[in-house]
């Protein structure tokens, strides 16, 4: 019977392995590929969508404060002495309002961050303890005006000094609180006519640090109260529906799909994502620079593929920020578009390694570096007596990335926001103390996943490794089949191919059998 429909079986065995081989080469990972896609992809019916419409937990917001210990020999004209101060704790919660959708595969939102204290994180710090930093805002208004009209800065200084309160020096002694979110009043209440002025121009620019008084004839300064009180956008991301492979990328910020303020488009450029959320990374193409947006800085970063690693039971891709990012010009070419043009007349507006000038940015002279200038020039440390210790452990940028999903399994932005103390002898708290780079803070942003989705990774990843192991299994299955089949079919044909006369009998009974029977 077997043999009868050999041939049969042996043709569906065959069309077996050829979708076997297809579904192994192609059809599975499609299966799985588009399974990913329907998943993390920006749907309203996806998994990943709520997830990043609302952030499950909070990031860990840290701030670490320079704190000057050595105000008065500072003031003579000795190196300055800090005591970083820190980690103040913050939980932030990030949450984003939809504004619509656009061509291209795209998503229109604005994005809202809400920062709450976390007393427990940060064990003996409160938001009550006192501190003496670099006076930021009212060296970034000398400076301005020093570089734009030295001639005035003296007359604008008069009245700089009933803006600020006690302005002793180029420090300030205030609370923590006050530094960060609830304000420094800043009083336009006075008898020198530049005050108008200066509160004037502080009105019509309006900072992001600066808020007005309620009641007050005056401004409240304080570094972050701004991220609470207003959303930042609108972003226009790839919703990665048509192509999950660009997904989260940003197009656009604010209808601009190039940041004016450079001047450039190479620097202009928006690049990447708003870090909350990656494409999933193919085996054979994995980036060698991940990408992402910051407005607060006004240009895209960037992090260096270093490998492979093991976190969490999960093998994600590790990368890390290199010092190329905010390298000089001499040691990166394509960052002599971040210079800041006009400077000065003998001065090219380029940096030394490690720093961002910021000032076309926030319109104001801050300038960015990594934490305690990590992968910055060493002439940067020779300014300072001690406290400035760069560590790569404690001050390097990394993220680690799921390839399958894209999900970042763990990952820290840290950024550090310094300005220049100028000795300027036309100033009276400025005209004995030395030159260099100061820096006021330094911010962690980031986030690790809980246990609850590390487990939905690995369950899924385990899910994975099911259809891979199915892919194999059918395909062996197929071949075995066609084998087997193929075995069936040259029996039947051996048998079919036998001799069948009166004579049969005789080739297995033996000639002297059938004479016998002959002579009966």
């Amino acid at each position: 019977m077997l043999g009868k429909h050999s041939k049969l079986i042996f043709a569906v065995s065959m069309g077996f392995l050829v979708v076997a081989v297809i579904m192994a080469a192609w059809g599975f990972q499609k299966i799985v590929d588009k399974q990913i896609q329907k998943n993390v992809q920006l749907e309203n019916n996806s998994m990943m969508f709520d997830k990043w419409l609302k952030l499950p937990m909070p990031l860990e917001f840290k701030v670490y404060i320079f704190n000057v210990t050595n105000v008065e020999d500072v003031n003579q004209g000795e190196k300055p002495i800090l005591n970083e101060i820190g980690p103040y704790v913050y939980k932030q919660y990030r949450e984003r309002t939809i504004l619509g959708y656009g061509p291209n595969d795209t998503i229109k939102y604005m994005l809202r961050k809400r920062f709450e204290f976390d007393p427990e994180a940060s064990g003996v710090l409160t938001e009550d303890d006192e501190v003496t930093v670099i006076n930021f805002s009212y060296l970034a208004a000398v400076l301005t005006v020093h570089d734009m009209m030295p001639s005035f800065v003296g007359m604008v200084n008069k009245a700089l000094e009933q803006f600020f309160p006690s302005l002793e020096d180029a420090f300030l002694r205030v609370k923590v609180r006050d530094l960060f979110f609830d304000g420094i009043y800043l009083n336009c209440d006075g008898d020198n006519a530049a005050l108008g002025l200066v509160c004037g121009k502080i009105k019509s620019d309006t900072p992001p640090t600066m808020r007005p008084a309620e009641g007050a004839n005056g401004f409240y300064f304080s570094m972050f109260s701004h991220m609470n009180r207003t959303e930042t956008g609108p972003y226009d991301m790839i919703r990665g529906r048509e192509n999950v492979y660009e997904l989260g990328n940003i197009v656009s910020y604010k209808e601009q799909k190039v940041m004016p303020m450079w001047g450039d488009k190479y620097c202009g450029q928006i690049n990447g994502s708003d870090s909350s959320i990656f494409p999933p990374i193919k085996e054979g193409n994995v980036p060698k620079k991940l990408y992402t947006f910051e407005p607060d800085i006004c240009r895209s970063v960037y992090v260096d593929l270093v490998g492979k690693k093991e976190i969490f039971n999960i093998s994600a891709y590790y990368y890390e920020i290199s010092e190329s990012a905010f390298a000089a010009k001499s040691a990166n070419p394509n960052n002599k578009c971040f210079c800041r043009k006009n400077w000065s007349a003998n001065h090219d507006g380029c940096l030394l390694m490690g720093l961002l000038n910021l000032m076309p940015c926030q319109g104001a002279p801050a300038i960015a570096s990594l934490p305690h200038f990590f992968l910055g020039s060493e002439e940067l440390l020779e300014y300072f007596g001690s406290g400035i210790m760069p560590d790569k452990e404690k001050h390097n940028t990394y993220v680690y990335i799921d390839p399958t999903s894209g999900v970042v399994l763990s990952g820290l932005k840290r950024l550090q926001f310094n300005i220049e103390l100028r000795q300027i002898d036309t100033v009276p708290q400025l005209k004995r103390v030395p030159t260099g780079l100061f820096p006021m803070l330094w911010l962690e942003e980031g986030a690790t996943i809980p246990a609850s989705i590390q487990q939905e990774l690995r369950d899924s990843h385990k899910l994975i490794g099911y259809v891979e192991v199915a892919r194999w299994f059918l395909l062996t299955a197929a071949i075995i089949a066609v084998v087997t089949s193929a075995v069936a079919v040259a029996r039947a044909n051996a048998l079919l191919s036998w001799p069948r006369n009166s004579n049969s009998v005789s080739f297995i009974l033996g000639p002297s059998v059938t004479q016998v029977n002959k002579g009966n």
